[in-house]
């Protein structure tokens, strides 16, 4: 990850998500305050990084995963929501507008090396660079995750999750939903072992659906992968 200032970027929305979490299970003004910094650090994100505008899929999964009642998941979100707001709207008045320029960089990647690369190849191509950028711990935790995580959209389901399943199941969804929607947008057709980052931590949580023994020689197979390509494949950025 260190080769990349998306890594930097990635740092940026886990230090968001950690202080929204926090958020979520303080009380008073301990609580606005973890929220308004977690608003601050997502808010940020965006001016770091056009795609991490999907990260509000992530902010809505940590409020899922908290296990509070709703006005303390409704304040949590709402001042986080406000001081995100603030930021972006800090810097257009600064004169950036994240709205006007967004329109812009859509023209002018489809003007760009994107012309030549054709989107029913790079959506599928996407996923499986980003697996290998992963490694092979990925697809198989994601897997072992999906009917449990999709168990906890029922009340019977949440009631029988053990607590980690339903803290980790929210985060792993929206992980999953921000890189589906990076993907059908059109505007990550390639390097998305890079700008795909930020999204990544999230994904890896479906590891902990996997036998204690996959994990063993997971983590030295992960190693192993990650260094091989890191010798022998030649990124341009």
């Amino acid at each position: 990850m260190a080769v990349s200032a998306d890594a930097v970027f990635a740092a940026t929305v886990a230090w968001g998500a950690a202080a929204l979490a926090a958020a979520t299970a303080a009380t008073g003004v301990r609580r606005g305050a973890l929220a308004v910094v977690a608003g601050l650090l997502l808010g940020w994100a965006v001016m770091e990084s056009y795609g991490l505008v999907l990260a509000g899929l992530l902010a809505v999964g940590v409020l899922l995963a908290a296990r509070v009642p709703g006005r303390a998941r409704a304040v949590a979100g709402a001042l986080c929501a406000g001081a995100a707001l603030a930021v972006v709207l800090g810097v257009a008045a600064a004169g950036f507008a994240w709205w006007e320029a967004f329109p812009v960089l859509h023209d002018r990647y489809r003007a760009g090396l994107a012309s030549s690369r054709p989107a029913g190849y790079w959506v599928v191509g996407n996923l499986g660079a980003f697996v290998l950028a992963a490694g092979l711990l990925l697809p198989a935790g994601v897997g072992a995750a999906a009917a449990p995580v999709w168990r906890l959209t029922t009340r019977a389901g949440r009631a029988a999750a053990a607590p980690w399943e339903r803290a980790a199941g929210p985060l792993l969804a929206a992980g999953g939903a921000m890189v589906l929607l990076a993907d059908v947008s059109l505007l990550s057709k390639a390097e998305v072992e890079r700008i795909w980052l930020p999204f990544l931590p999230w994904l890896m949580l479906g590891v902990l659906w996997l036998p204690p023994r996959w994990r063993r020689w997971g983590l030295p197979a992960q190693a192993v992968l990650g260094l091989l390509l890191a010798h022998t494949v030649d990124t341009v950025w």
